[in-house]
C-alpha cells in the first residue's frame, strides 16, 4: 500500500468512527491494520517458469552417430562374443588334429608300434604350426575364422576398420603363435580385451587390428 492510498484509508476510518459505525476497539483493530499494511514490504513478482518443449523429433531418414570404437566408431565385439569364438576354433583345431591323427595311423610299423618319420613330422607341423595358418589364411581371406562366422564377428585394420591385408593377418597370427610359448603373456593376451577402451588383445594392438561385430563383406578375390 503506497502512502496515499494509506491517508485515504485512514481518513475514511476516522469518518466512520466518528459517525458511530464502530466502537474504539473496532477503530484500533482496522487502523493497526491498516499500519500493517503500509509498513510491510511489496511482494517481489517472480518470473514465471519458461514452457516446457519438447525436443522435435528425429526426421525420418536421419543419420545416428555410430557408437563404439572411439577411433572408426565400429560396434566392438565383447569379450563374451570373441571367447565364444575362440572356444568353437579350439574344437576345430581338435578335431582336425585327431582327423590327421587317423589318417596317419596306417602308417603305423606293426613290429614297433610307430608312425613312419614323414607322417610324424607332418604331426608335428600341424600342431604347431596349424593354428597359425588356419587363422592367417582365414582372417586375411574372410577376415573371420570358423568360430568368428559362427558368433558374427570379425577382424579389421585398427585405423579405419577397413579389412586386413594377407601380411597384416600374418603379423596377427605370427604375434598369436609367439605370445603361445610363454603362459602368463598368452594369458594376458586373452584377457586383455576386458580392460581395454578399444577390446584388443595384446596380438591385436601388436598387429593394429580390431574386433567387430557383423558379417564380412565378402571374401577377397
Amino acid at each position: 500500500m503506497d502512502p496515499e492510498q494509506y491517508g485515504e484509508a485512514v481518513e475514511q476510518l476516522e469518518q466512520e468512527y466518528l459517525a458511530g459505525g464502530m466502537s474504539a476497539d473496532e477503530y484500533t483493530r482496522r487502523r493497526r491494520e491498516l499500519e500493517q499494511r503500509a509498513t510491510a514490504p511489496e511482494p517481489v513478482p517472480q518470473p514465471e517458469p519458461p514452457a516446457f518443449r519438447p525436443m522435435p523429433p528425429e526426421p525420418a531418414g536421419a543419420i545416428v552417430p555410430a557408437t563404439g570404437d572411439p577411433v572408426t566408431g565400429a560396434p566392438l565385439a565383447s569379450w563374451g562374443r570373441r571367447a565364444g569364438g575362440w572356444f568353437i576354433d579350439l574344437v576345430v583345431y581338435v578335431a582336425a588334429f585327431f582327423v590327421e591323427i587317423l589318417v596317419t595311423l596306417p602308417t603305423e610299423d606293426p613290429d614297433t608300434g610307430e608312425i613312419s618319420d614323414a607322417a610324424a613330422v607332418f604331426l608335428l607341423v600341424v600342431w604347431f604350426l596349424g593354428p597359425t595358418l588356419y587363422s592367417w589364411l582365414m582372417v586375411a581371406r574372410w577376415g573371420q575364422t570358423l568360430g568368428k562366422m559362427a558368433v558374427g564377428i570379425r577382424v579389421v585394420r585398427a585405423e579405419d576398420a577397413g579389412r586386413v591385408s594377407y601380411a597384416r593377418a600374418l603379423g596377427r597370427a605370427a604375434s598369436v603363435w609367439a605370445l603361445g610359448f610363454f603362459v602368463i603373456p598368452i594369458l594376458l593376451a586373452y584377457l586383455w580385451p576386458l580392460w581395454d577402451r578399444r577390446n584388443q588383445t595384446l596380438y591385436d594392438k601388436m598387429a593394429s587390428t580390431i574386433v567387430v561385430t557383423g558379417k564380412a563383406a565378402g571374401s577377397r578375390a
